[in-house]
């Protein structure tokens, strides 16, 4: 073996064989498997044209670019990637005279999914996803057609569950074939990444555990990135904050060195705005400044805006709150004005808040200020309707492993505190704690109001 079919073996966590004697076009499908698996369609497209080149006659290396150019969990299908998969699957259909039988049932299930016009597409794709059915319900049916099959029925049937099993029954059988899959083979790069997937949206997602350690633990190439981000979900979900900010650590620094592979595809640093947003909001959480504010660099490189402001104010630092929130966009007015009451300020609380609803009246955080502005007057009511309408904005806006910077039912829950009103802080508290687990700045608010009312902390 070549040092660089050496390196590939030893990076790749995926094997796949398919016909061909060409030993650096085996190891360019495996890691266009492993690229797609981790949902990095664009490298993964680009190995897969890598094994063509090696190997002309490689049908299975054209089935793969057809498979990297549809759609996935988080890639919706166009017109451009239909065009190009379909002349891909063309070329593997011409070439399944050198395919094996095994080889062929893949071919012409993608051949399913491309067969019509654009036009067409909804229905080809159910072709395609039936055909993979059939080929994950054969008896001596492979992992890979197992996998695939869930993808295509999971992008069908959705993430939402009813009880203790999802809705659809799609998505009951793609969890069904992932957990066949997990059994047998607990590694499974693809298995692990729709576990995660599946349990985002269920009530227990303790299953997603050992799914979570697995991929923490995996040795993924920088085009794994995504992969190695999917852990924080779960950790996100169940309040286990360090190992998000941990794991999306691992995912940052794997993008990183994405940035410095010289022919890799830029369509995946599309991931990045939403990687760095959950290890920022998992870093909030905690309480290390430090921590938090290297994720905020991070967010202000990435989105173009400076999050310095919002993480002092997290962290409780009014006057550097104060003094970085100069903008004049809603959210640092609102900021400012937060700030200023904190630091006694109040008059010009006020006048922010008046220049504020000349602009806008939406916005989580803006709703958060406004109620701190009408509980300076003594307007309680309208305090509560604010802090109501900013726990609903959040309750609409972020699901699974996207949790608000500024969790509304936290300010609910100060807010009853500052009332007295510790029966309504400890109902509010409680519900701070069902929706982000184990916040701990709701736990020691828990604590506060349970003290207050003479009972065990």
């Amino acid at each position: 073996m070549t040092p660089a079919v050496l390196a590939l073996a030893a990076l790749a966590a995926v094997h796949f064989p398919v016909s061909t004697t060409d030993r650096l076009a085996q190891a360019s499908i495996d890691r266009g498997l492993l690229f797609y698996f981790a949902y990095d369609g664009g490298d993964a497209a680009g190995a897969f044209a890598n094994a063509a080149a090696r190997d002309p006659n490689l049908a299975m290396a054209y089935w793969g670019e057809a498979l990297a150019g549809g759609p996935d969990l988080n890639t919706p299908m166009s017109e451009e990637r239909f065009q190009q998969g379909q002349t891909a699957v063309g070329k593997a259909v011409a070439l399944e005279r050198y395919a094996t039988v095994d080889e062929r049932h893949y071919i012409d299930a993608m051949a399913q999914r491309y067969k019509g016009t654009w036009a067409d597409w909804k229905d080809d794709d159910d072709g395609y996803r039936a055909a993979m059915n059939r080929l994950a319900d054969a008896p001596a049916a492979d992992d890979v057609a197992t996998v695939l099959a869930a993808e295509a029925l999971l992008e069908n049937g959705g993430f939402v569950w009813t009880g203790s099993s999802p809705a659809t029954p799609d998505s009951r059988q793609a969890l069904a074939l992932v957990t066949r899959v997990l059994a047998r083979d607990p590694e499974n790069l693809m298995a692990n990444h729709l576990c995660i997937h599946l349990y985002d949206g269920a009530h227990d997602r303790t299953p997603a555990l050992a799914c979570a350690e697995r991929l923490d633990a995996a040795t993924l190439p920088p085009q794994g990135e995504h992969v190695a981000h999917m852990p924080s979900h779960y950790w996100i979900e169940s309040g286990n904050y360090a190992a998000a900010v941990a794991s999306s650590e691992r995912a940052y620094r794997l993008f990183e060195q994405l940035q410095q592979v010289g022919d890799r595809n830029p369509d995946h640093d599309r991931y990045l705005i939403h990687d760095a947003y959950v290890g920022y909001s998992g870093a909030m959480m905690l309480g290390d400044y430090a921590t938090a504010r290297v994720w905020s660099a991070r967010m202000d490189a990435t989105y173009g805006t400076s999050f310095d402001a919002l993480t002092a104010l997290r962290f409780e630092r009014f006057a550097d709150a104060y003094a970085l929130a100069q903008g004049s966009a809603p959210n640092d007015l609102a900021i400012r004005g937060l700030a200023a009451l904190e630091l006694g300020r109040k008059d010009e609380a006020r006048a922010i808040a008046a220049q504020l609803r000349k602009i806008t009246t939406a916005g989580d955080v803006v709703d958060i200020f406004f109620a701190r502005a009408a509980e300076l007057d003594g307007r309680y009511d309208e305090a509560v309707r604010w802090l109501e309408k900013a726990a609903a904005t959040q309750r609409d806006t972020f699901a699974d492993e996207l949790i608000p910077l500024l969790p509304a039912l936290e300010a609910r829950g100060a807010f009853a505190m500052r009332r007295d009103a510790y029966a309504d802080a400890v109902t509010a508290y409680g519900a701070a704690l069902a929706a982000y687990p184990n916040d701990p700045r709701a736990l020691a608010g828990l604590a506060a109001a349970r003290a207050s009312q003479g009972r065990s902390p």
